[in-house]
């Protein structure tokens, strides 16, 4: 298990394990993290009308060792991220703190894995709702680009339809930051009647999607920024597709069809 993790990434990892007062003493600490120098156990569990046992609990459910490790992590992670005063440094910070944030998260041979699956698939689909959907398209043109076959879907009807036709040897890219889209969980369950390979990418794990899919690549939560006013939810997972396409585009087939299908754009 991953234990140095941000707090972000650990609240959304185990996002499942959390009760309604873990969830309450988890959107306090993220809005208040500046104060986290001040906190001693009884400060954090009166300021959050908790326990110091539930404090404790909660430390431990994030993979906290003690409530004095928690503090001490958080605190570094504070001033390692000072508050920019600009919109422009304060919008790059965001982007940093979210990259850094997913960069904790990648694992390199889950991307290899999810390449090899590409190459091998006899059909890929690729399925997102909502914003999701945004970077289904995304990662369906990229693919198509290539030369790959591949279907991007963002209607729920048509995903179930989607998925009842897929059959062993085919390949599932289901996009789901919450991990629970009724559509999306729904069509990967069919698929995987049908013996289709399904990867996920997501922001939480232990959910109906990472219990379906044969393989996971996490992204970041946006939640890591504690500002109701950014709203980018995908830029942790265009993280994971630039990275995939970065590599895919390692061979040359891939990356002459890449030239060949952008000269022809210019070309009209």
């Amino acid at each position: 298990m991953i234990t140095n993790l941000n707090l972000s990434n650990r609240i959304s990892q185990n996002f499942t394990f959390l009760t309604k007062k873990d969830k309450h003493i988890a959107t306090y600490i993220l809005e208040n993290q500046k104060d986290a120098d001040s906190w001693n156990i009884k400060d954090l569990a009166h300021l959050t009308n908790t326990s110091n046992a539930t404090i404790t609990r909660f430390c431990h459910k994030l993979n906290y060792h003690s409530f004095s490790e928690f503090k001490t992590l958080i605190s570094q992670e504070l001033h390692q991220t000072p508050e920019p005063a600009q919109l422009t440094e304060k919008i790059t910070d965001y982007y940093n703190q979210l990259i850094y944030s997913s960069s904790q998260l990648i694992n390199p041979l889950q991307i290899a894995e999810l390449i090899q699956a590409i190459q091998k698939a006899s059909k890929i689909v690729v399925f997102g709702l909502g914003s999701s959907g945004l970077s289904a398209m995304e990662l369906g043109n990229r693919l198509t680009r290539m030369g790959l076959v591949i279907d991007a879907v963002k209607d729920p009807h048509m995903m179930i339809m989607s998925a009842t036709l897929l059959n062993e040897g085919d390949l599932l890219i289901a996009i789901s930051n919450s991990g629970e889209t009724d559509a999306i969980v729904q069509a990967c369950e069919t698929a995987k009647k049908e013996n289709a390979t399904i990867f996920a990418i997501t922001n939480r794990n232990h959910t109906s999607l990472t219990e379906i899919a044969t393989a996971v690549l996490f992204a970041s939560d946006n939640r890591t920024i504690v500002d109701e006013r950014f709203i980018n939810s995908q830029l942790p997972i265009y993280f994971i597709l630039d990275m995939l396409c970065y590599v895919l585009l390692e061979n040359e087939s891939y990356l002459a069809n890449r030239k060949k299908t952008l000269l022809a754009l210019e070309l009209h």
